[in-house]
């Protein structure tokens, strides 16, 4: 049977890598935690978890360390204003690889909407995407596109026009090797 015990800690951050715990200096709005567990035959492990709360943005960074030399440091970051908000996730894990995860909503001055996404896997790959939507007189358009680090890319648009009682959908995409694909629709509205 594992002995636990949670030892409420008011300023703890997990930095650096896998589970390394260290005293951050006390802010507003802030609180967090550690758990440790020892079992029967030595193992067991520690973990612990840090939340900080600011006007417009908020970090959580977590941690967990096993006696047996595994485990992880994470943070996430939210900030927001000004008609944006963006989001990160950095993980650590002890064996030197490490994830990453950005992303970011915007309003822009046109009323539009913009949103993009990063991701960096623990191999080093990556893949990014991006994203409008805006209105138009009869409806929306939707524009978005990605890539990835080995090469691969893609981009589409889809149109949407209301006119009485039909809708109209346009698509269309291509991919980075030269491939394309369109396409129009027309639906009847219901009552």
């Amino acid at each position: 049977m594992f002995r636990s015990a949670i030892i409420p800690a008011f300023a703890m951050l997990a930095t650096g890598g896998a589970g390394a715990l260290v005293a951050a200096p006390a802010e507003a709005r802030e609180h967090g935690r550690i758990v440790r567990a020892q079992g029967p035959y030595g193992g067991g492990y520690v973990a612990g978890r840090h939340v900080s709360r600011q006007p417009g943005s908020t970090q959580v960074t977590r941690g967990a360390a096993t006696y047996g030399g595994r485990g992880y440091g994470q943070t996430r970051s939210t900030q927001w204003g000004d008609g944006a908000v963006t989001n990160s996730v950095d993980r650590r894990y002890a064996n030197g690889t490490g994830m990453s995860r950005d992303s970011s909503l915007v309003r822009n001055g046109d009323g539009s909407v913009s949103v993009q996404r990063d991701r960096t896997g623990p191999a080093g790959n990556s893949q990014s995407g991006w994203s409008t939507i805006y209105r138009t007189d009869d409806g929306y358009t939707r524009t978005r596109s990605g890539a990835t680090s080995s090469g691969r890319s893609y981009s589409a648009t889809r149109d949407v026009s209301v006119n009485g009682d039909s809708v109209t959908v346009d698509r269309n995409a291509a991919t980075g090797s030269g491939r394309a694909v369109s396409s129009t629709r027309t639906y009847s509205r219901r009552d």
